[in-house]
């Protein structure tokens, strides 16, 4: 599709012309204000060739995620279809050095109850894994990584397949630019597009990626996902720290999750190394990078799996 295409469907798909009352750029995302937000077709977005994915912003607002050079193209369409002031917000530059993680991996609802009294059980954490550095494209390089390991049953009754939502907390919009020493150069649209990788090769009929800095639009979404997802990962960020909101959310909606942390939460400050999100999950991968996204699929599809069998 050409990016008049590309900005044609977004438009049809926010409802039209009429409905758009602001537009702007910002690094990848084409940000949307609506005068009616019930007109918007996620699904069908998600569907459009480029895109990556979808957040919300604000109740009039959502964000429709490209990658860097496509975004542009199609906001210069997207500006000229609907005739609107075009509102250009900085943009900063997102190549930046490599780092290595280690992972470690707990579960989330003894991690609190260890840091008090001293002990850990790391008997079940996985070997460390480093990304190859041989290769600057970063998706080829990542997907290569990623068929390196063993892969579980991907399969689901085709009429049966789960959906699954992941959340991604504060300033994770900014990977590629948020300390590269600690979070590694890969970028959030290259994230969105190994996780949908990922969870169409486990059998996920659906995979949806929200990220927001507000804890209230995080807790609204884990809210919304009551009856409509079996499985949410979430990487909190900072909020793990501090929102007994979102641990609440989690609890009370009582959908399987999976915390995970790009970085080593437990070799940084002292304050990262409890996290109260991870009391409502069932396991806690951090230090693995973007990997851990992958972990946390795989563990998440072979988790459902084994719930149905014993189901039946």
């Amino acid at each position: 599709m050409t990016y008049r295409e590309i900005a044609s469907a977004v438009i049809g798909c926010v409802g039209g012309v009429g409905n758009i009352v602001a537009n702007a750029l910002c690094m990848t995302r084409l940000r949307n204000t609506v005068a009616n937000p019930v007109l918007i077709k996620r699904d069908a977005i998600d569907e459009i060739d480029a895109v990556l994915g979808t957040a919300g912003r604000g109740a009039n607002g959502i964000e429709v995620v490209f990658g860097p050079t496509t975004v542009r193209g199609v906001y210069k369409e997207f500006s000229s279809l609907t005739g609107l002031d075009s509102i250009v917000e900085p943009i900063i530059g997102s190549r930046r050095p490599e780092s290595n993680f280690s992972v470690h991996v707990t579960t989330g609802r003894k991690r609190l109850a260890d840091r008090q009294d001293g002990s850990a059980d790391d008997s079940e954490a996985p070997a460390p894994k480093t990304l190859p550095d041989d290769s600057d494209d970063l998706l080829g390089r990542l997907a290569e990584f990623l068929d390196d390991d063993e892969a579980a049953n991907p399969f689901f009754e085709q009429d049966e397949r789960p959906r699954l939502l992941i959340i991604n907390g504060p300033t994770l919009n900014m990977l590629g630019v948020l300390e590269t020493s600690i979070y590694g150069s890969v970028d959030y649209p290259t994230l969105l597009a190994l996780c949908k990788q990922a969870a169409e090769s486990e059998g996920f009929k659906e995979c949806r990626c929200y990220q927001s800095n507000h804890e209230g639009d995080l807790i609204d979404t884990i809210e919304d996902a009551y009856g409509v997802f079996d499985g949410i990962i979430i990487n909190p960020g900072g909020y793990a720290h501090s929102s007994v909101a979102l641990l609440d959310a989690l609890k009370a909606v009582s959908i399987p999750a999976i915390e995970v942390h790009i970085s080593d939460t437990d070799a940084r400050e002292d304050f990262r190394r409890d996290s109260y999100v991870s009391l409502g999950c069932m396991e806690t991968i951090i230090g693995m990078g973007v990997e851990g996204y992958h972990l946390a699929i795989q563990h998440m599809a072979a988790y459902l799996r084994d719930k149905k069998r014993t189901a039946h």
